[in-house]
């Protein structure tokens, strides 16, 4: 019956079986170990020939999952491998003669030239360069860097150098003896063997940061471990595994090794653990994947945690936002509130304001009625006796006369003519006084025909007596313009707008006095024209430009732009405008100056409609005259002439 090395892995018969073996780097491996563990199985099963196939460790899972072997000859941490892989059971563990115990067998061990005085405890290897077989043995540099992290190095930095060789006898062991290496990182018991064998001279090496245990007779410089594993797959027929492991365990092997049943892999685990070797190998994986595998627990977790912190913060900015909108809302009303409650306010005030102003006008016409009267008597007499005549009951009235006697003293016309302008202002003053007595009695007017032409030319007069600045009033009045309305009233509208119109020239030229600027020419125009149906009266003036605010106060009363003014001089003329079925505009001029249009239509004999007339208009004695008679009444009851 013969060996088979290196199968394929192909078909085979019932009658074979297969035994996969890692590759080792140990001296001698496949002739103390190999082959006595071939000659074993096939003595128990004479009638079945034993393939060997040999795999590598770095890939073992994924080849014995190909394979399918019945046993596998590997280190423990390969063994673990195939049981977290595809499962599998120990059923023979390899110990040394020098060990005691089969779980702790193997180890490693740090050799040194033996004149290296400073090469002693395991802190005196950091920074040394260091020669070691390979990365994976557990009885070499795995184990030597499971030390290292539990003393508190880094073992990825402790050497200044760490070279893999392979092999320890010869490369290692050659290295560290011509010193190109300071130490060398060797299975435990090798530096024993190879003394006894004669390969080295005994003494050349020692062992150093040697760790002081009885578990074995060699010198180690680490924790000890089970050694090699022969373990069965599930695969593995269960009458063979029996008769294998009964001949492993009771076969009396030749060299320094043993085969035992050993289960404790504990030290293993932790080992691998630790270094994050074997199944916790993926802590060193830092891809993506690596990462989602290893935490993916506590990344679903902290997502959780964000999304519902970004699900809170949005229901958190929502509520702030229908909350802001609410109070703003709130907000926005009080305002409105506000502002309809300060405009009513005002308008209150207003009205009390224009009250007052009813009730003082009202007083103040009750009271001019008798002196004003008076004052046309006076004005009577002193004409009369200027001119020697005789005094008459009403000296004014149509068709008086008085006979002048022969030896009357000469009459200077000027002062006649200066009593006669004041006679008919004062009979204007009453009229005046007539119309505030009836507003308040709540009478109109007759509305009569009147010619605006000769209403402008007489108010454009009144304004010049009562403006003495030097101000030019140029009146234009084409012909007749017949409209429907009170003759007083038209003509207190035209005098109130050219009134303000010449303070307005005189305010300017105050202020840009003061300033030291050259005021233009004081300019007030009143101009009377005739479009189509309507009469069109027109005064302008080149006083100071209104700003926006000052032209908007304009429109409502009791707003004056005037520092002294009352605010219902503009009011007043607006109502009598409206009251004589005008319209009032105002305007400002593109340079400087305001205008101030008033519109009233032609008066059309062939539709015109009369107003009935006022209690005020058709009481005997109302105007003029009958103030003169109550205050020529009056004087008499108190003895004046």
């Amino acid at each position: 019956m013969g060996a088979v090395l290196g199968g394929s892995g192909a078909a085979l018969a019932k009658d074979v079986i297969q035994l996969a073996v890692v590759e080792m780097t140990e001296p001698g491996y496949v002739r103390s170990t190999v082959i006595p563990v071939k000659r074993t199985i096939e003595h128990a099963f004479p009638d079945r020939t034993v393939v060997i196939m040999r795999v590598a460790s770095a890939d073992l899972a994924a080849t014995v999952e190909k394979l399918r072997p019945d046993f596998v000859i590997s280190p423990a941490a390969n063994f673990l491998q195939i049981v977290d892989a595809q499962g599998a059971h120990p059923i023979a563990t390899r110990k040394t003669r020098a060990a005691k115990d089969p779980s702790r067998s193997a180890g490693a061990a740090v050799v040194a030239l033996a004149d290296r005085a400073d090469v002693g405890p395991l802190a005196t290897l950091k920074g040394l360069r260091a020669a070691a077989t390979s990365p994976e043995s557990l009885d070499g540099w795995v184990a030597l860097r499971y030390e290292l992290e539990k003393a508190g190095f880094n073992s990825g930095t402790f050497f200044r150098e760490l070279k893999f060789m392979g092999f320890g006898m010869p490369n290692v062991i050659s290295a560290v003896l011509s010193g190109s290496y300071d130490v060398g990182i060797v299975p435990a018991c090798m530096l024993e063997n190879l003394e006894r064998e004669g390969l080295i001279e005994a003494g050349a090496l020692r062992v150093v940061a040697r760790k002081p245990t009885d578990e074995t007779t060699c010198a180690a410089s680490t924790d000890l471990y089970p050694d090699l594993v022969v373990s069965a797959l599930t695969s593995a027929e269960h009458e063979v595994v029996r008769g294998v492991t009964a001949a492993l365990l009771t076969a009396d092997m030749p060299g320094d090794f043993g085969w035992y049943a050993v289960s404790d892999f504990h030290e293993v685990r932790a080992l691998e653990e630790a270094l994050h070797l074997g199944p916790w190998a993926y802590l060193e994986d830092m891809t993506p994947a690596g990462l989602w595998r290893r935490w993916r627990p506590w990344i679903l977790g902290v997502a959780a945690i964000v999304l519902l912190l970004l699900v809170n913060e949005w229901r958190l900015r929502r509520l702030v936002r229908r909350r802001t909108a609410e109070l703003e809302r709130a907000l926005a009303e009080r305002d409105r509130l506000e502002a309809s409650e300060a405009k009513a306010r005002e308008r209150l005030s207003k009205l009390e304001r224009m009250g007052a102003l009813s009730q003082l006008c009202t007083l103040v016409a009750h009271e001019l009625k008798q002196p004003v009267g008076a004052v046309i008597n006076y004005l009577a007499v002193a004409r009369m006796k200027l001119s020697g005549t005789k005094v008459v009951a009403d000296p004014l009235a149509e068709g008086a006369a008085a006979a002048e006697p022969d030896d009357a003293p000469p009459v200077d016309p000027v002062m006649l003519e200066a009593i006669r302008g004041a006679d008919e202002q004062a009979r204007r003053i009453s009229a005046i006084v007539d119309r505030v007595r009836g507003y308040a009695r709540r009478e109109r007017a007759k509305r009569v025909e009147v010619d605006l032409a000769r209403v402008v030319v007489e108010a454009a007069a009144g304004v010049r007596l009562s403006n003495r600045a030097p101000i030019e009033t140029n009146v234009t009045a084409p012909g007749k313009a017949v409209v429907e309305g009170d003759p007083l009233e038209l003509e207190l509208i035209v005098h109130n707008l050219m009134k303000n119109a010449a303070e307005a020239v005189r305010a300017n030229e105050k202020e840009l006095g003061s300033s030291g600027e050259r005021a233009p020419a004081g300019l007030v125009t009143a101009t009377l024209a005739v479009t189509g149906d309507e009469a069109v009266i027109s005064v302008c003036d080149n006083g100071p430009r209104l700003s926006d605010e000052a032209f908007a106060r304009l429109s409502r009363v009791s707003a004056s732009v005037k520092p002294d003014g009352l605010g219902i001089g503009l009011g007043i003329v607006r109502n009598l405008v409206e009251e004589n079925g005008g319209r009032l505009t105002l305007s400002r001029l593109p340079v400087r100056g305001l205008s101030a249009e008033v519109r009233f239509d032609l008066f059309d004999p062939q539709s015109a409609v009369k107003a009935p007339e006022t209690a005020a208009a058709s009481e005997p004695g109302t105007g003029a005259t009958q103030a003169a008679r109550e205050t020529e009444e009056a004087g008499k009851t108190k003895g004046e002439p």
